[in-house]
């Protein structure tokens, strides 16, 4: 079969990180960051009561952070628990994207996020009009969970689909690539995460087949992480 064509495409391979959060965190270490996506709905409250959430964890790593989400509820938590600068916002919106283009970020990070949304090529070329507006320079910086993971094939052999409800993409490395080039954005670096399955036998298991086969080809990684800049 041929490494690139009509229907094929040359396998990303880039570095695998254990941890998602410790990737991106250093990704977005002593910078400033827009955080989009910060409330992590419908589990705020959960993550909050067991210090998992990504967003408290910026806040100690990144220089400055402003946190917005459109889930109002999700943002008030967030306030009440965490110190700094919110929004209520939706950056597919120019209205909203004003407010925000204000703080000058040096990263937007949107963890998670893109999978949930439904209108996934609005939310991205509001990026990046967001980041054009903002200055030269500004980087994205998007999580999520990659379609050619091993897990995902030993699952469909145990006759099981296993992905969030709330999810309604699901994106290979060639495709975020070619929706996010479509908005106006440059796909610029790659990298990989694993995610622990848990912590019995069975788990560990799972987990170690998962990541002997990200050895072979990284892009069998539960996870992706592209950084993108503007395309203009």
């Amino acid at each position: 079969m041929p490494k690139s064509g009509f229907f094929s495409q040359q396998l990303v391979s880039a570095s695998v990180a254990r941890d998602r959060d410790v990737l991106l965190l250093n990704l977005c270490a002593g910078r400033r960051v827009l955080h989009v996506g910060c409330a992590d709905s419908p589990l705020t409250a959960e993550k909050l009561a067991n210090g998992s959430i990504l967003h408290a964890k910026l806040l100690r790593e990144a220089s400055h952070v402003h946190g917005v989400d459109v889930d109002h509820a999700g943002i008030e938590r967030l306030r009440e628990r965490l110190p700094g600068e919110y929004s209520v916002a939706d950056v597919a919106d120019p209205n909203d994207r004003s407010g925000l283009v204000k703080f000058r970020p040096e990263v937007v990070l949107a963890g998670d996020v893109i999978e949930h949304v439904r209108d996934a090529a609005s939310f991205l070329r509001g990026l990046a009009a967001l980041m054009r507006e903002a200055g030269d320079g500004v980087e994205l910086i998007l999580s999520t969970p990659n379609g050619l993971a091993a897990k995902n094939m030993i699952n469909t052999l145990a006759g099981l689909e296993v992905i969030h409800p709330d999810h309604v993409y699901v994106f290979t490395p060639a495709s975020l690539a070619r929706l996010v080039s479509d908005c106006g954005l440059r796909p610029n670096r790659w990298f990989f995460y694993h995610v622990d399955s848990g912590k019995g036998a069975r788990a560990r298991l799972y987990d170690g087949i998962s990541r002997a086969a990200a050895n072979v080809r990284s892009a069998f990684a539960e996870g992706q992480v592209l950084v993108c800049q503007s395309g203009t």
